[in-house]
């Protein structure tokens, strides 16, 4: 049952840790879910609902302030998830997306991280560890580098779609991808300032 609000209490306008956990207990088959600007929502309202909605296939966070210990809940409770969105979750660090990667490594097919400020090269180390089925990549970060899109190339041999927006990464990482990548179907490289003609002529001869 959702939590009863007083007459005039304006948090029943949107949806709290308390609204999010009852949505668990309430909805505990939902396997698609979106939390697009739900400022109000954290940690506190996400691992409850993990534990509940253990058949979770897709997750949006976007613009959520949930932190390392939700992340980690969904990683060990939600097997099955294959779709998790993270832009512009600022709360989040490597910790949480480590824990994640170990816990739903073997079902995630697509994962977008976008201005995630704490996130570097580790985490992408352990999506390339662990994420051996990741089919779609979407980055935009300022804090990873060629060291983990690297360890992406190499561990993530199934990745069809890759978005770049990563202002340090520069070509010895994007021939990585032509190298190893051989079913990507789309890349797409925004803001490519330290890409250059060789990457493309390196990449063109991996690709025929």
């Amino acid at each position: 049952m959702l939590p009863n609000y007083e007459e005039g209490d304006l948090d029943f306008l949107r949806l709290s840790d308390a609204g999010l956990s009852a949505l668990g207990q309430d909805f505990p088959k939902l396997h698609k879910l979106g939390l697009i600007r739900c400022s109000s929502v954290s940690s506190d309202g996400l691992t409850p609902l993990a534990r509940k909605c253990t058949s979770l296939r897709a997750l949006d966070l976007q613009v959520c302030y949930v932190g390392d210990q939700g992340l980690a809940a969904v990683g060990q409770c939600c097997k099955q998830l294959e779709d998790l969105n993270l832009r512009f979750c600022h709360r989040l660090t490597d910790t949480g997306l480590v824990e994640l990667a170990l816990g739903v490594g073997k079902s995630l097919k697509s994962l977008g991280v976008a201005a995630c400020t704490k996130i570097t090269d580790i985490s992408m180390e352990a999506v390339g560890s662990h994420c051996r089925s990741l089919e779609n990549l979407s980055l935009e970060s300022e804090t990873i580098h060629n060291k983990g899109l690297l360890a992406v190339s190499q561990g993530c041999p199934a990745l069809k779609v890759l978005k770049l927006h990563c202002f340090d990464v520069t070509d010895d990482a994007l021939k990585a991808v032509g190298t190893n990548c051989l079913l990507l179907e789309l890349l797409a490289l925004y803001s490519f300032q330290r890409f250059t003609d060789k990457c493309g002529v390196a990449c063109h001869w991996e690709w025929m």
